[in-house]
């Protein structure tokens, strides 16, 4: 059976040149193994690889070399940006948008001494920027991209609005699939992660604006000016910078093939199912809304005809929860339940979105007989 893989929002495969460059990086530390902190020789190489993919990083991302933090993933960049900054200014509020992946909006679990807040969205979800903050705010968070539903967020409004008040973004959904620039956003710290543009998994980076302070989140032997101790995996940094290399390179054609690709898919719906929103989202990324509550079903249709999607809701041991993200749209829970994020990368064709739209009518039916089934038992 032919797999279609059309999931790239949760992470896409490797790509040629950041699997060269890991391999040439790897090899030579091979040949000659150091530690980034090291001053021998097998150091100084390798604090030379990992400079070299900080400056790289920084010109692919509108930055200076100095402004770029190498993390695990995006995930630690989240916790460290909005944690550690807020931290740093001795402000007791955070503020962050309604539509945030689970590592920005989970993280007053780990942060109860800090005072966490929300940004409205409305029905289309689209964050209500206020037209002031707050004095007492430290930072305010929002997406670029909701990784949810693709919708873009008005970070640019939240810049103007925030005053004297730390800003941070998550691009990790928009690289890639749109023009990031950190410069340009105005944003004081921005979040990329590397296995949603190629780069291995464990790769990320945390870029924070001179003359902003975050305190650690770890003891150690503080590396990265002391703001993120721990050893950086100089190939993984090597392979990060090659892969945002090439994601900026050739992002005007990207660009171009994932719209074509999503008018594609929208205009090939039956009349059933339907965009979720109609505000501006990213064009690698198509967000359903179906007549149906059983979204585990529908996922394992799919699979079985061969095509990798995921649902809105979170299925954790076999209990389906509602999109958090949609209830805050105004969506009832049947209605943020029933929902698909389809999303595109380098190889996804015109044959991937066919395979979806020849997929949709028996996934969808076999998600309602459960939907039947349960209300017959009810």
């Amino acid at each position: 059976m032919k797999r279609t893989y059309l999931d790239h929002a949760a992470t896409t495969a490797l790509s040629p040149v950041a699997e060269e460059a890991w391999l040439k990086a790897v090899r030579q530390l091979q040949s000659m193994p150091g530690n980034p902190s090291a001053l021998h020789a097998g150091g100084r190489a390798a604090s030379r690889m990992v400079e070299d993919a900080r400056e790289e990083i920084a010109d692919a991302i509108g930055a200076e070399r100095a402004e770029v933090v190498f993390t695990s993933g995006a995930t630690e960049a989240n916790a460290l940006g909005v944690i550690g900054a807020a931290r740093h200014t001795g402000r007791p509020a955070v503020l962050i948008s309604q539509v945030e992946h689970d590592s920005v909006a989970k993280l007053a679990d780990a942060a109860p001494d800090l005072q966490w807040r929300h940004i409205p969205v409305d029905s289309e979800g689209v964050s209500i920027v206020p037209s002031s903050l707050g004095d007492d705010v430290a930072l305010a968070s929002m997406s670029l991209v909701c990784a949810e539903t693709g919708v873009i967020q008005p970070v640019e409004r939240l810049v103007a609005a925030s005053g004297d008040t730390l800003v941070h973004t998550d691009a990790a959904q928009a690289i890639g699939h749109l023009p990031v620039s950190f410069s340009a956003l105005g944003v004081d710290l921005l979040t990329l992660g590397g296995h949603k543009i190629g780069a291995p998994v464990g790769t990320g980076a945390l870029i924070v604006r001179r003359g902003v302070e975050i305190d650690s989140d770890r003891p150690g032997g503080g590396q990265e000016r002391k703001r993120r101790s721990g050893t950086v995996d100089a190939a993984g940094a090597v392979a990060l910078a090659a892969a945002l290399t090439a994601t900026v390179r050739e992002l005007d054609v990207v660009i171009e093939r994932h719209q074509a690709l999503k008018d594609r898919l929208v205009a090939g719906l039956p009349p059933e199912v339907h965009v979720t929103s109609q505000a501006p989202s990213s064009p690698g990324m198509v967000h359903l809304s179906l007549p149906t509550s059983s979204p585990e079903v529908l996922l394992m249709a799919f699979d079985q005809a061969g095509v990798m999607v995921s649902a809105g809701s979170a299925c954790h041991a076999g209990v389906t929860r509602p999109s958090e993200i949609l209830l805050n749209m105004g969506r009832d829970t049947a209605g943020a339940l029933g929902v698909l994020r389809v999303s595109f990368g380098a190889d996804t064709d015109a044959s991937d979105i066919d395979a979806f739209l020849e997929a949709l009518p028996g996934a969808l039916a076999a998600a309602q007989r459960m939907d039947k089934h349960f209300k017959e038992r009810a």
